[in-house]
């Protein structure tokens, strides 16, 4: 039987990091890995998957869960899930059938709302490892937040990073009451 791993938390706090590690791990092991990342994420490149560290592998876009089942593989490496449509039983039937999965996913919008199939995905896992980043804005080493800066966002799906930072808990709230309570202006 296989096993669905995922990392999760905020921005900036390692997660792509996380499944290159793994990545390379199961390719010293001699397994035969598939690495995907959404169509829809194209900030660093489209061909490739990207650490802020500058470590890379190659991985083919998908728009939906679905989609990996036309490649074979003994892991599947999956990026920025939230942004996939689709269907988990594909994941968790391939589970079943012996394959490992190493998935990285912002848990939450910056609504603090479950984003897209995340919270499903963490349910069904084996493993969860949720990782915090620095607070961009005291400096804590233990955001867990991820922050729209902007005044205006259309639904949970703003791909970017000039826009969003990662926050405590205490930052969060700070944050978020003064805009609620601050009136903007159009000029």
């Amino acid at each position: 039987m296989g096993d669905i791993n995922v990392y999760t938390g905020p921005m900036k706090c390692g997660k792509t990091q996380k499944i290159l590690d793994e990545a390379r791990r199961q390719e010293i092991a001699g397994k035969n890995i598939k690495v995907f990342k959404p169509k829809i994420d194209d900030r660093f490149s489209g061909e490739q998957l990207i650490s802020r560290n500058g470590n890379k592998a190659s991985a083919i876009e998908i728009e939906s869960i679905d989609e990996i089942n036309k490649y074979n593989a003994d892991v599947y490496v999956i990026d920025e899930f939230q942004f996939l449509k689709g269907d988990l039983k594909e994941i968790y039937d391939l589970a079943q059938k012996g394959k490992k999965f190493y998935i990285a996913g912002l848990n939450l919008t910056s609504e603090r709302k479950p984003f897209g199939h995340m919270g499903e995905l963490l349910c069904m896992s084996d493993n969860v490892q949720m990782l915090t980043a620095v607070c961009e804005n005291c400096r804590n080493d233990n955001a867990i937040y991820t922050y729209y800066t902007g005044t205006s966002k259309k639904g949970d799906i703003l791909v970017g990073e000039d826009c969003y930072i990662p926050l405590c808990r205490k930052c969060y709230e700070k944050l978020t009451n003064e805009k609620n309570n601050y009136t903007f202006t159009k000029k």
